[in-house]
């Protein structure tokens, strides 16, 4: 009788062994489809940012972060060639005494690709406001006094955008400085006709570009 409960025993022993990973087989047959749906909605769902109001994704402030820190080692190697070390360019030097009252319009169809730019203006007390088009620009200087103007040079309205805002702009305000901030190819082989629309500096590098912005009341 005791052979008998022992062998039962086993049986038993031994069909439980074999159940777990039979009931295992069987939720992993009917829970494919969810979980394969969860793991495809993971691997495309993308993490977000906001930079100055701007919603990034982590590989578009990857991008924007290495191409800042690109052009920075680029213009250092520029200035330690060309300068002494302990010689700052009193323009430079002007700029770097910021006020937080100026107000500058940013002209971009893609505005969130200078998010990083804005963010780091605002740091510095400056009002950014942003139009996506020449018209969307012209429309807002009728409401608002804006201190400077930096535009993209080519949007979807046309190639030089950039250059016919310019010349809108300079009819009615003289003396407004106007930057074009654009690629490297367009900042070298438009720059002459730029400068004639009244462009005061056109150029591909952020470094440039924000040093050069008036951005202080000169006593």
């Amino acid at each position: 009788m005791g052979e008998i409960v022992d062998a039962i025993a086993k049986l038993v022993s031994a069909l439980a062994s074999l159940a777990w990973p039979l009931v295992f087989a069987i939720l992993l047959y009917h829970l494919y489809g969810p979980i394969r749906t969860l793991v495809e909605s993971a691997r495309g769902r993308k993490f977000t940012i906001k930079v100055a109001g701007n919603e990034l994704t982590m590989e578009e402030a990857s991008e924007q972060q290495r191409a800042i820190v690109s052009d920075l080692q680029t213009k250092l190697a520029e200035l330690e060639k060309r300068i002494p070390s302990s010689v700052l360019p009193p323009q430079r030097a002007i700029n770097a005494q910021t006020t937080n009252s100026k107000r500058i319009l940013w002209v971009d169809d893609n505005p969130k690709n200078n998010s990083y730019f804005f963010a780091s203006l605002e740091e510095r007390g400056v009002r950014v406001d942003i139009a996506l088009s020449t018209d969307e620009a012209l429309a807002k200087f009728k409401s608002t006094q804006y201190d400077i103007v930096v535009s993209d040079m080519g949007r979807p309205e046309g190639s030089k955008a950039g250059l016919d805002l310019t010349v809108k702009l300079k009819a009615q305000h003289p003396n407004l400085p106007i930057f074009i901030f654009c690629g490297a190819s367009a900042a070298r082989n438009l720059r002459d006709e730029a400068m004639k629309a009244g462009v005061t500096e056109i150029t591909s590098s952020g470094t440039t570009l924000l040093s050069a912005l008036p951005l202080s009341y000169e006593s």
